[in-house]
């Protein structure tokens, strides 16, 4: 019984601690919000991982947001992080921007920060938020790497 106990608080302080890390990994970006008001919204899939591997690359925390007809909620959201960006690479089609990164500051302790987004039409698309030792070329090929069968 003792056993048991101590084996959901273990399991109770990871979840507290795996929790901090996430909300501390975006303090002073807009991207928390989107995450924290649209993340189990009807219509919007978010995906969240913390200590990952991602084509070979070590993320400290990978955070994803689908979602369909806010785009201009999100759009509004992510124009405040640009303005903070320190790089900033956009695809833009007839005028208009339809993808690419933002990198953040980098943390304290040198960890980079990344902010990637997709827009498709009738207001639907996708916001990616990585932190890791990860430079703008390593974003790059995970961006754009094959595939592999």
């Amino acid at each position: 019984m003792k056993k048991q106990t101590a084996k959901r608080l273990a399991a109770v302080i990871f979840s507290i601690f795996t929790a901090v890390i996430s909300v501390t990994a975006q303090d002073g970006l807009g991207i928390g919000r989107i995450f924290s008001k649209y993340g189990h919204m009807k219509g919007c899939k978010m995906v969240e991982m913390n200590n990952t591997n991602l084509h070979g690359h070590s993320l400290r925390v990978y955070k994803s947001l689908t979602y369909k007809h806010i785009g201009s909620n999100i759009e509004t959201i992510l124009k405040e992080d640009r303005r903070k960006a320190r790089k900033i690479r956009e695809v833009v089609d007839n005028g208009v921007i339809t993808s690419g990164y933002y990198m953040m500051p980098a943390l304290d302790d040198g960890t980079n920060r990344y902010i990637l987004f997709s827009k498709s039409a009738y207001g639907s698309g996708a916001v990616i938020y990585i932190e890791g030792r990860l430079s703008p070329d390593d974003i790059m090929q995970i961006c754009y790497a094959k595939k592999r069968k």
